[in-house]
């Protein structure tokens, strides 16, 4: 027979275990990573509430408007202003690669490739010194040297 202490402790050790067993057990599991979207359409200057509008000199909110009409809202970062202020892409037509941002009408810029007379283009910055590639212009992160736009036919 067992001990009243012995007792209670067991029963206490009982409970424990119960807790943190349900605890788990009310755990969601974790979500899956979106996936990436891949869309082609035309870079276009938005309002507050995503509507289309007449481009400013530095819009706030560019986004990207698919052949179907739908609108992505781009995240606001210094790849997708790139797209709107870099001259040499001569073309307002892109093919992006986006990720949806979870709760959130955004979508975040993963890789971005221009359209010119029908032709898919890889565009980047790159240094001559350190041998890297950034997607905005600028000075290379490493040595702070300027970075030189290129361009190629995409694969």
């Amino acid at each position: 027979m067992m001990c009243p202490q012995a007792k209670k402790c067991f029963l206490c050790l009982a409970l424990v275990f119960c807790q943190v067993c349900a605890g788990f057990a009310l755990e969601k599991p974790p979500l899956p990573e979106p996936a990436n979207l891949v869309v082609t359409g035309l870079l276009v200057c938005l309002d507050g509430s995503f509507k289309e509008k007449v481009c400013s000199t530095a819009p706030e909110i560019l986004g990207l408007k698919a052949a179907e009409g739908r609108i992505y809202p781009l995240k606001k970062h210094e790849n997708v202003d790139t797209l709107f202020v870099e001259k040499r892409l001569q073309t307002n037509e892109f093919r992006l690669t986006l990720r949806k941002e979870a709760s959130s009408p955004w979508y975040e810029l993963v890789t971005s490739q221009l359209i010119r007379n029908g032709k898919v283009y890889d565009f980047y910055y790159f240094c001559d010194v350190c041998n890297i590639t950034t997607h905005a212009p600028g000075i290379c992160l490493c040595c702070r040297q300027p970075t030189e736009y290129r361009e190629h036919l995409a694969e």
